[in-house]
């Protein structure tokens, strides 16, 4: 038995035969995490949200824009900031870009562009905002507005807009796929529900800092009702701490709430990597952490001033999409997860994917830290 096995030790063929079996599987691990660390920067900033606010009272329209400034390009926001501060030159280009990045339209007739505002919203929060004033010819039609800052703000800009007139208000996305909306002020306005059902959508789907803690979670799961556990946790917490913070009951800066979210990521990863049973309390940290996430969810509807009726198609209709678009993902994950995890890779998978979102989180957090 000894010689046996010396031979098929010191055998070259079997050795060869036996490492391109394992070089596969260790292939495509080191590729992906290869990939996923150097694609920190795309992921950080893959999606901008900005929130408009548009009242239309008589013949003039005000239309404001508030953006978090980490989420925007470096130099736009670098841009942003020094017009903020005064800079003449700074706030002459940003008025320009403005201006050809809104258009208005009421009643057929182009309203026409004025006084241009570039503010930052304080030290509590790394935002920008800028303010256009537009004097239309007439009070009455369609209102048309194009909203369209893809080449200042990211090619995956999206706005979630309030538009106020005399009518009601009107809730609406502009996306990638359309970057205006029209609506008839003379009659009552659609409720919205649509439209805050797919931003939840694309929040969640888009906001991978949010994906990535949700696959740390789900890495060191064991069965099915680890799963579940994990997920309600998770949904609960956030549902309550987004509908506080968009109700203004819980207010805290997202200078504060990014870097605490990219921490729970790092958290939840090395806890994988250290335990000898991370599943044992998995369900706890989801409850608790999730809180932290629910407070960034908000901030897509913590801006736009909602109320009543309006503020609660917004909650209701974006917890939703979130939750959508959250069960889309581990509908997902989680036959990837025990794909990879079939044979040796029951303990290679969660500890690769463990030190993946380890080492993004860290990224994260360092760079929200000093964005901060």
């Amino acid at each position: 038995m000894r010689r046996k096995a010396g031979r098929r030790i010191n055998d070259p063929a079997a050795a060869t035969t036996m490492q391109q079996r394992s070089t596969p599987r260790h292939a495509r691990w080191a590729t992906l995490l290869l990939a996923l660390f150097c694609s920190t920067q795309a992921l950080a900033h893959a999606t901008t949200i900005g929130l408009v606010r548009i009242d239309l009272i008589g013949d003039r329209l005000t239309y404001i824009l508030a953006v978090a400034l980490p989420e925007i390009p470096n130099g736009s926001a670098l841009l942003l900031t020094v017009a903020a501060n005064g800079d003449r030159g700074a706030a002459e280009t940003v008025a320009e870009q403005a201006r050809r990045s809104v258009k208005i339209d009421l009643g057929g007739t182009p309203c026409k562009a004025g006084r241009v505002r570039i503010a930052g919203s304080g030290a509590n929060d790394a935002r920008g905002s800028v303010e256009i004033d537009f004097t239309c010819s007439g009070e009455h039609g369609r209102l048309t507005v194009t909203d369209d800052w893809g080449t200042f703000l990211g090619e995956h800009y999206q706005a979630l807009a309030n538009i106020r007139t005399a009518s009601g208000e009107r809730q609406v996305v502009f996306g990638e796929a359309s970057r205006s909306e029209s609506i008839d002020i003379s009659r009552p306005v659609a409720t919205g529900w649509l439209d805050f059902i797919k931003l939840g959508i694309e929040h969640i789907l888009t906001g991978y800092d949010h994906l990535l803690f949700l696959l740390a979670l789900l890495a060191g799961a064991r069965g099915v009702l680890s799963v579940v556990k994990i997920v309600t946790a998770f949904t609960l917490t956030h549902s309550v701490t987004l509908t506080l913070a968009a109700l203004g009951l819980v207010t805290i800066p997202g200078r504060i709430i990014e870097p605490l979210i990219a921490a729970t990521i790092i958290w939840v990863a090395l806890e994988n990597l250290i335990s000898a049973a991370p599943d044992r309390r998995r369900w706890m940290w989801s409850f608790g952490f999730g809180l932290v996430h629910g407070l960034g969810f908000a901030a897509a509807l913590g801006e736009i001033e909602l109320k009543g009726a309006a503020l609660v198609r917004a909650l209701i209709g974006f917890n939703a999409g979130v939750e959508i678009g959250q069960l889309v993902f581990v509908v997902i994950a989680l036959p990837l997860l025990a794909l990879l995890s079939r044979g040796r890779g029951a303990t290679l998978t969660p500890r690769i994917a463990s030190i993946a979102a380890a080492v993004m989180g860290t990224y994260w957090f360092i760079e929200r830290v000093f964005a901060g």
